[in-house]
């Protein structure tokens, strides 16, 4: 592969000053503020985007849409709301936003500054994994296209509750049944109208470039909830005429037509059984006939998970991202050659990227372990990238952060596997510290070149970090995400602890005497998983973890996850998720473990956590429970953000402060 970046030379973002530094605290969280979702107008002149600001204090979040000018960086405009969206003339854009009494889809004027309302689209809490529920306008500009329920929520109830389907759960409550279907709404204003109504889910819509057609994504298999066999069709907006596109055994996600209206690019796997959380196989980019087909791979030599794929203007390239080596890439693919080529691409990631109407200019978020992420923009092959925003700057020229060092080494296999290092704050020679490894979740997630708000907090309070990429990690192939399939808690913990050794051989600061492990999701099984195999740590905090893998099967929200991973129903093979399960384990657990966990949370449910915590109790081994009400897999209320990981930090602080320092 040919790179084009100019990033791999470029300074990082704008250098801290040196004096008057002092480490982060946990009070420091509401001054940081965050970028999101740059959207480049039709012209490149200007870039839209997200800045929002928490207060963990008053439990409140702002959030607002800026308008910067690309060539100065001054700010043209600011107006509460989010997801903004250019209309194809790059004279209004659509937002979601709320004003008064009313809230959901407005238009705001760019000229003017005016706004009006245009619609309130009701959405379903039921869920359809990996599948965006959006909107889009013509390309005509005549009118907007999005995704909506098929009627109001039903209104609550105290009474008895019955259920007759698989997928009866939503993330943080019940599904309430409806469906979600396209409407199309005058961009003017007027009545909308449903355009693929019926007994089926619709979503993840784009427009055709005749403004005639939109593509869409459903499931119309016998029963949605239990497969995942999404496919692309598309839906003549004034008849309701439908075309399936694509006719596969497995899933498809975010269909775009090509300018000319010939193509249809999509995200997708091959193998016929995933799940719709963190699946084992990586997402390849495809491209199909407009009507259907056969469908033809792209980038097929890259060997990494595709996300985030769109057309450039003009046709000649398809821009997508993907995870390489701790890095998020942008690459772009010519889909009469297959030759991919690095747009952008460092030691560090780069997400949410959005290109002009001719394909010219490209604007990206870019962010590294010593920098939230930030606006940049760059000609469309990557060239001349330069830094637009600058938000947290004043801020962190105040706090002194830690860098994290990349190492990589042989793990017990021979298989070469990627971690990173953060030194405590205030670091001296000489001296020990206390560390914490931190796994991720997934198990097909990853750790890498990007900010980290939370190992920051962990640094600051004293802490040295390690975080690896154990087998099952996204970002070096297909080989190694699958890794650990049929294997939890095998080859990934074995990894987990060569990495640790490598580090501590590495890191002479290091004190083996006082270590800690933490992690959430995959990752929090991986802590209960831990300390049933290992007395090395001395305090463990594990955040919405797994415990029994049986249980979790009739529990969760996405039972296909242990179809997926362990290629079987759950009653097929007891023996093998019992094998796997920390539960199984228990009895060898000597490490004082705190758990955090949301009391709705679908996708691992708290009772995994009550498991664990109540077995550890019965052994006489210090545990604590900390539930979190209203809380799904991953916190939303600032004050119980702020909460978990002072707590965290306290239960770290109990049982490895003391020592030689």
């Amino acid at each position: 592969m040919k790179s084009l970046s100019a990033l791999m030379v470029l300074a990082l973002f704008v250098s801290p000053v040196a004096a008057q530094r002092r480490p982060l605290q946990l009070g420091d969280m509401s001054s940081m503020q965050a970028v999101g979702d740059p959207q480049l107008s039709p012209d490149g002149a200007t870039v839209a985007y997200v800045r929002s600001q928490t207060n963990y204090e008053t439990d409140a979040q702002l959030s607002e849409v800026e308008l910067v000018a690309t060539a100065s960086g001054v700010v043209k405009a600011t107006f509460a709301g989010s997801s903004p969206r250019w209309s194809p003339d790059g004279t209004v854009i659509a937002f979601m936003g709320k004003r008064e009494n009313r809230s959901g889809l407005f238009i705001h004027n760019v000229a003017t500054g005016a706004e009006r309302f245009l619609v309130d689209p009701p959405q379903t809490d039921h869920w359809l994994g990996r599948s965006p529920k959006n909107w889009a306008w013509s390309p005509d500009g005549s009118m907007i296209a999005y995704v909506a329920a098929d009627g109001p929520a039903p209104a609550p109830t105290d009474g008895p509750k019955a259920y007759s389907r698989i997928m009866y759960k939503t993330r943080t409550g019940f599904s309430d049944n409806r469906k979600s279907h396209v409407y199309v709404i005058p961009s003017a204003g007027g009545a909308p109208k449903c355009v693929t109504c019926g007994n089926f889910d619709e979503h993840s819509i784009a427009w055709a470039p005749d403004s005639k057609r939109i593509a869409f994504v459903s499931d119309r298999s016998a029963d949605p909830d239990n497969t995942y066999g999404n496919d692309i069709y598309t839906v003549d907006v004034s008849t309701g005429a439908l075309v399936q596109v694509t006719k596969t055994p497995s899933a498809e996600f975010s269909p775009h037509f090509s300018p000319d209206g010939a193509w249809i690019t999509y995200e997708g796997w091959i193998r016929p059984h995933n799940t719709k959380d963190s699946p084992g196989e990586d997402q390849h980019l495809f491209v199909v006939g407009a009507n259907g087909g056969a469908p033809r791979q792209l980038a097929r030599a890259l060997d990494r998970r595709i996300t985030e794929s769109d057309w450039q203007g003009g046709g000649k390239y398809v821009y997508f991202a993907a995870a390489d080596r701790g890095a998020t890439v942008i690459y772009r693919v010519s889909p009469s050659d297959d030759k991919v080529e690095t747009v952008i691409g460092g030691r560090f990631q780069t997400t949410a990227w959005s290109l002009d109407a001719k394909g010219t200019t490209i604007a990206f978020l870019r962010t590294d372990d010593v920098h939230p992420a930030e606006v940049f923009v760059a000609a469309a092959d990557g060239k001349n990238a330069r830094q637009l925003t600058n938000h947290n700057a004043a801020f962190l020229s105040g706090r002194a952060l830690q860098g994290a060092e990349e190492f990589w080494f042989d793990s017990f296999d021979g298989t070469r596997v990627q971690g990173w290092v953060m030194k405590p704050a205030g670091a001296e020679p000489g001296r020990k510290y206390p560390t914490i490894l931190e796994i991720h979740g997934g198990p097909h997630g990853g750790f890498g070149f990007t900010w980290s708000e939370a190992f920051q907090d962990e640094a600051a309070a004293g802490y040295g970090v390690v975080y690896i990429n154990p087998r099952g990690s996204v970002g070096y192939g297909q080989t190694f995400s699958d890794g650990s399939i049929l294997n939890w808690g095998g080859g990934d913990y074995r990894d987990l602890m060569a990495g640790l050794d490598a580090a501590i051989k590495a890191n002479a600061w290091i004190d083996t005497t006082r270590l800690g492990v933490h992690g959430g999701s995959y990752g929090g099984f991986m802590t209960n998983w831990v300390i049933t195999q290992t007395h090395r740590f001395k305090a463990a905090v594990a955040s919405a973890s797994l415990s029994n893998l049986i249980s979790f099967y009739g529990t969760s929200l996405y039972t296909d996850l242990i179809e997926a991973e362990f290629n079987m129903m759950s009653w097929d093979n007891y023996p093998l998720l019992w094998q796997w399960s920390p539960l199984a384990h228990v009895e060898h657990v000597t490490t004082p473990t705190l758990f955090i966990h949301g009391e709705v949370d679908h996708d691992v449910p708290i009772t995994q956590a009550e498991e664990m915590y109540t077995a550890l109790r019965k052994l006489g081994v210090d545990a604590t429970l900390v539930r979190y009400p209203g809380e799904g897999h991953g916190f939303r209320r600032p004050v119980f953000i702020k909460d978990s990981r002072k707590r965290m930090i306290e239960w770290f602080n109990r049982y490895l402060r003391s020592g030689a320092g």
